[in-house]
């Protein structure tokens, strides 16, 4: 009987622990893309804690500059899938990617002057090409070139 209550504890620990790994792992995907960002950039730490909450701010205004886009894209994607999209809705889609993607531009524009506070320029430019990888990429764990600044 106290084997039986030995293993059922040890799996009930088992399986809180594996929770708590799932749930981190589990973090949001501009969560994930600043983790990789900050790990292949290649600078020391202090430069980091400064450079994370600007990465996260850019990567929250990006989303926000892309929101109505995505927002009817995501209305729009059985449509898309299936070949049914009419030509009023391709020009709706048209209309807000390209307004989107002048928003996004701003706002790069306006975090490249930001991370240069930080970082200098070629750091910026790493920093924006790491941001740009695929998340395919970036679960892999391929790094750049970690000379320090």
């Amino acid at each position: 009987m106290k084997t039986n209550r030995t293993i059922i504890l040890c799996l009930l620990a088992l399986a809180l622990s594996l929770g708590n790994t799932a749930a981190s792992w589990a973090g949001k995907k501009s969560d994930m893309r600043v983790n990789y960002v900050l790990q292949n950039i290649g600078v020391k730490r202090d430069t980091q804690a400064k450079l994370k909450p600007l990465l996260v701010s850019y990567m929250a205004d990006k989303k926000t500059a892309n929101k109505e886009y995505d927002g009817l894209k995501d209305k729009l994607k059985p449509a898309i899938e299936n070949g049914t999209l009419t030509d009023k809705q391709a020009d709706k889609l048209l209309q807000l990617k390209w307004q989107a993607d002048e928003k996004e531009l701003a706002v790069k524009r306006q975090y490249e002057t930001k991370f240069k506070t930080v970082l200098p320029s070629k750091k910026v430019y790493l920093c924006f090409d790491l941001l740009n990888d695929s998340k395919s990429k970036m679960s892999g764990g391929k790094s750049r070139d970690k000379d320090e600044d």
